[in-house]
Formats: structure tokens, C-alpha cells, sequence
């Protein structure tokens, strides 16, 4: 990981981009359909009753290779089937529109996933695992694949015949692979960043429930239990609704699909696991900081997030921050993964009607001061993943 990270230092501190920018765009190409460049949906055999790894859609981040995949399934002859080094393509709408657009890294059996995805691989001696990969993402081959999109609105999925006749131009072999290594670089950066943002999370995690759930907070040894509605309870703790303690606050304009720029000012909130749609040049519908984060809970999908940034939302994503005294970055950890997806309905009903054991503000903002600079770093990484992924994206244009 240091090396690929190096790479990408190196890249910039001897400014040979340009160089190498111009003797790949000189390089001959050649021009062909891409059934005849990439492999598509490759035989794969799996056993019917079996049980193997598994991919859902909802898994998938816009553009972002997966580490490993955890969820496993039982292959009943349905499904996209795909091994180690495979790109798997969104042909369903929005997925596509999303950029739902994968491979998974680390894969030691073949699995599968949903049947929305077309499967892509290299072929010996005329393309790339990992090139392809990138070149999946290109814009022009993206909305080839959606302008051949068929069928009801809304659901509309990608021609097969259409797409495997979208014409692509690439180099040879061993440019492909230096265009690879290249981007590759990027996300490995931005993995190992993701990484470390995640650690630094759990860590802040345990301190809470260490606090919090088991009750071995600062001086507990001092502090008597004392029976509540929800049992023992450390003397001077309440149980309280969460609206105790949470307060929504307003969005102001809301956003759509349709109205979101691929790079602007405000970010803007939508429910999927990927946690934007894109941007937009106005006013941000909600202020946040590191000094006054802001919470959001996805009405449908249920998942939570912690801002640092303005931004904006679409509809249904429903921002928080904690109330009579309880600071928002507290209330974040009580609150977060609290209420999950049971079905795709409203579930902020259900959000309202928890209630915790609350401990005393002075507790609880020990806590804050404890774990704040874990959260300051995960929004620096977070920012630095922005621009690397930004720099990723300008060489994917330049590149390909």
C-alpha cells in the first residue's frame, strides 16, 4: 500500500504527468465493438444449492471498487456470476445513472450477485482486467449504454445487442495495463483512507457502548445503580423518548436526480449507500461543521451519516442535531443504525417512537471532547478523498 501511495506522490512531486499523459494519447489505438474487445457475462459455474458470496445492488458506491464482499446466498440458477477481477455494470436505471459501476478485490471462490449486472472481463492477449474496469467508467461508454436503454420508465435496462456493439478505442496491451497502474493508484489511496476512516469510527463506537451500554464511564465505580423502566441504570441516568434529545430542522430547497450537476459547490444527499447524487451552484439547504455537525437519517433506506459539510438533500433525507444540551456528535452514536430497513417505507415513524437510557449532559459532552478528534480526522481523510477522487476522474478523461 505505501508504494501504490508513493506512486501517486511521485506522479505529482516530479511533474511528469503531462509527459506521460502525452506518450499514452500517442500511442496507435484501435477501434472495435466491445463484445470483441472485453468478454461479456463470461461462463462462470456455480451449483444450484449451494451457498456462495453474494452482491446485492444497494452494496455498490458510485464508481468505487469493493474490498471483499461478507453476505453469502444460496445460488439457484439466478444471478450475475463473476470471479476475482471482474467488473460488474449496472444495466438497470438509476443504478447506471448512479454509477454503480464495481469490481470486487479481494475473491478467492467465484460468486454472484444481482441479476442487474452485466458482466465484463478481459481477453487474453487484447484487454485488461483492470482497464476495462476504467473504461467502464468513461462517460462516452456510459451513455452508449443508456441511450440503448429499453422497456417501462423507471425501469428501463440496458440493450444487450446495443451494448455489446458500442464501439471503443484503446491502446495495446502494455499501455492499458501503465493507464491501470495509473488509476489504480487513486483508488488504492482512497481505499486505504476509507480504511482508516472506518477504524477510527469503530474506535469511537466502543468508547460509547463501553460508556454507555455496559455503564464503565469516567468514575462509574462512585456512581450507585438504581432499577428504571428499562432495568439497572447508573443513579442521575433517564430514560428518555429520542425527541428528548434530538431536534429535525428544515432542508430548504429540495433537490432531484435530474437537477444535480457531476461537480459544483453543495453536495446533495440522496438515500442510497453511496450518500450523493451530485451538486449543485446555490445556497446549501443545511450549514454544518466540525464545530456543529449535522445528523441525517434516510427515510426509506435507514441509513445514518454525520456531516461536517453544508449540503443539501433530496426528498426524504431527514437531518438532526441533538437538543437541550446533548451535543450532536453524542447523539450521532446513540442514535446510528437504531432503526433498519424492514421494507422500503417510511420509517421515521419508528425512528420517533425509541427511547434510551440518557445520561447526564456533562457525561455525555466528556465523551464528545474525547472522541472529537477522531471525527476531525476522518473528515480530513474524507476531504482528501474528495480531491483524489476528483484527480482520479480528470486522468479517467484524459487517460481513456
Amino acid at each position: 500500500m505505501r508504494n501504490v501511495c508513493l506512486t501517486v506522490l511521485n506522479l505529482k512531486s516530479r511533474k511528469n504527468m503531462s509527459k506521460l499523459l502525452e506518450q499514452i494519447n500517442t500511442a496507435p489505438k484501435k477501434t472495435s465493438k466491445l463484445v470483441d474487445f472485453a468478454m461479456i457475462n463470461p461462463v462462470v459455474r456455480l451449483e444450484r444449492g449451494k451457498e456462495y458470496l453474494f452482491l446485492d445492488m444497494s452494496e455498490v458506491k458510485a464508481l468505487t471498487r469493493i474490498p471483499e464482499l461478507s453476505s453469502k446466498k444460496i445460488f439457484t440458477g439466478s444471478g450475475s456470476k463473476f470471479e476475482k477481477g471482474d467488473t460488474l455494470f449496472a444495466r438497470i436505471t438509476p443504478c447506471l445513472e448512479n454509477g454503480k459501476i464495481t469490481r470486487v478485490l479481494s475473491l478467492n471462490t467465484p460468486a454472484f450477485g444481482s441479476t442487474e449486472f452485466i458482466v465484463l472481463r478481459g481477453k487474453d492477449g487484447v484487454s485488461d482486467n483492470d482497464f476495462i474496469y476504467y473504461l467502464a467508467q468513461t462517460y462516452k461508454l456510459r451513455k452508449k449504454a443508456e441511450q440503448s436503454m429499453m422497456g417501462a420508465s423507471g425501469r428501463q435496462r440496458v440493450d444487450r445487442v446495443a451494448f455489446e456493439n458500442i464501439p471503443v478505442t484503446f491502446p495495446d496491451l502494455p499501455t492499458q495495463k501503465k493507464i491501470a497502474e495509473i488509476l489504480s493508484a487513486y483508488d488504492s489511496k482512497i481505499e486505504n483512507n476509507n480504511k482508516i476512516i472506518k477504524n477510527l469510527e469503530a474506535t469511537a463506537q466502543t468508547i460509547f457502548n463501553e460508556w454507555f451500554i455496559n455503564f464503565r464511564f469516567l468514575g462509574y465505580k462512585t456512581v450507585k445503580m438504581v432499577e428504571s423502566e428499562m432495568g439497572e441504570v447508573p443513579a442521575g441516568w433517564e430514560v428518555k423518548s429520542v425527541l428528548d434529545v434530538i431536534e429535525r430542522i428544515p432542508v430548504g430547497k429540495k433537490f432531484e436526480n435530474k437537477t444535480a450537476y457531476p461537480v459544483g459547490k453543495v453536495p446533495i444527499l440522496d438515500q442510497g449507500a453511496s450518500g450523493f447524487i451530485g451538486y449543485h451552484n446555490e445556497d446549501p439547504g443545511v450549514e454544518a461543521s466540525i464545530e456543529n455537525p449535522v445528523v441525517v437519517f434516510t427515510n426509506h433506506t435507514c441509513y445514518y451519516r454525520l456531516l461536517t459539510e453544508p449540503f443539501s438533500c433530496i426528498q426524504n433525507v431527514l437531518p438532526y442535531i441533538g437538543r437541550n444540551g446533548y451535543k450532536t456528535l453524542f447523539i450521532y452514536f446513540l442514535t446510528k443504525e437504531k432503526i433498519k430497513i424492514s421494507e422500503y417505507k417510511g420509517h421515521w415513524p419508528e425512528f420517533e417512537q425509541q427511547v434510551f437510557v440518557i445520561p447526564p449532559v456533562e457525561l455525555a459532552n466528556s465523551f464528545v471532547s474525547k472522541i472529537k478528534s477522531f471525527v476531525s480526522e476522518m473528515v480530513v481523510l474524507e476531504k482528501e478523498n474528495i480531491k483524489l477522487k476528483e484527480s482520479r476522474n480528470q486522468l479517467l478523461a484524459k487517460l481513456i
